[in-house]
């Protein structure tokens, strides 16, 4: 996949723009906290059913690879 240098441009200024206000951004600690609540969640969930986990995994990559592919096709038609 070929990159034009405009995009590559634009999306390292995004980049450091995110980059930036990441750095100031006042809520870090409590984004830290709740992404560290839900892995454990996650993680207890994944204990008690893995069986129901690895069902979910799977339709959820069905679901992103086929709209991957719906994004490629319609990138490539006319």
């Amino acid at each position: 996949m070929w990159v034009r240098e405009r995009d590559a441009i634009d999306y390292l200024g995004v980049s450091a723009v995110t980059a930036l206000a990441w750095l100031h951004f006042p809520y870090r600690g409590a984004v830290y906290t709740q992404l560290h609540y839900w892995a454990l969640w996650v993680q207890r969930w994944v204990d008690q059913s893995p069986e129901q986990a690895v069902g979910v995994a799977v339709v959820a990559t069905a679901v992103v690879g086929g709209a991957f592919l719906a994004g490629i096709l319609h990138s490539a038609s006319p």
